[in-house]
């Protein structure tokens, strides 16, 4: 069926041979659907895609954020390592007094309770 020639008449009359059309609408038809759903693909992966990298940044961010929290603590804890003789002594007696609110014997502690 291929080369497949009919012969036509054309308005001057004269007898021609004519290559009959072929029927391209299929191909065409599957060529849209299939370049519809790449498109389709395409869209769906980059969107998918752009969630994923959000989200990472976020936990990134988040994850950033918690290591200069203990770089902070770190360079703290490195700084009362040093501490040695009264400059410790005055630590530790600071953080008792403050943290853990014990006090000295015979110390007397006010407490103001106007709120001021």
């Amino acid at each position: 069926m291929k080369d497949e020639k009919v012969r036509k008449k054309n308005q001057d009359g004269e007898i021609r041979e004519v290559k009959p059309k072929r029927n391209r609408s299929k191909k065409f038809i599957l060529l849209y659907i299939a370049s519809f759903a790449f498109v389709i693909y395409a869209a769906f992966m980059i969107i998918s895609q752009s969630i994923d990298i959000n989200e990472k940044r976020a936990e990134l961010q988040s994850l950033q954020n918690e290591l200069e929290i203990v770089e902070i603590e770190n360079d703290y804890l490195s700084e009362i390592k040093g501490y040695s003789g009264d400059e410790l002594n005055d630590y530790i007696e600071n953080i008792a007094r403050e943290d853990l609110d014990y006090v000295k014997n015979g110390e007397r502690v006010f407490i103001n309770i106007s709120g001021d």
